[in-house]
């Protein structure tokens, strides 16, 4: 009688599991049946499911690592560029250092000598140093600026015989 009972149930399981696709079997679909339930574990359509939802979620892995990239990609070139912000800045103090020790350098000498035009293009020299590093303008024209005022005191420099 069982076998008989299994023997007439066949094709009807059969026709259910062929009639399911993956888009149908949802695991947490609470008020599906029992004969639901098996038409979809035995067409396979559990298996395609989790296939599916593996690939999307191969895709989406794919899509963070890109993203975790870029975003690794931004930093570096933050920390890069604060870095060569630093070196400018470091330049720059190095800059005014050298120029003061020359400016200092050439007054002396233009004391000794007792060349009052030396002195006065010095004293107008540190005053434009002054003006520059109290500017509110950026690093760059900062630079530009003393590096005249550097080439003006090799002038004079040069004129010292120093």
């Amino acid at each position: 009688m069982k076998k008989r009972c299994l023997v007439l149930l066949s094709p009807i399981l059969f026709v259910l599991g062929c009639s399911t696709t993956p888009d149908k079997c949802d695991p947490k679909k609470k008020d599906a049946t029992i004969f639901e339930k098996i038409g979809c574990n035995y067409s396979g359509s559990y298996n395609a499911r989790i296939e599916e939802k593996q690939k999307i979620l191969d895709n989406e892995k794919k899509v963070n690592q890109k993203f975790r990239d870029i975003y690794a990609n931004i930093e570096k070139q933050k920390n890069n560029s604060s870095y060569t912000i630093m070196q400018k800045q470091e330049q720059l103090e190095q800059l005014k250092i050298d120029l003061i020790s020359l400016t200092n350098e050439i007054k002396i000498k233009a004391k000794q000598t007792g060349r009052t035009d030396l002195q006065e293009k010095v004293l107008d020299i540190e005053q434009q140093q002054e003006k520059v590093s109290n500017s509110t303008s950026s690093e760059t024209e900062k630079t530009e600026e003393l590096d005249k005022l550097n080439k003006k005191l090799q002038q004079l420099q040069k004129s010292l015989n120093i």
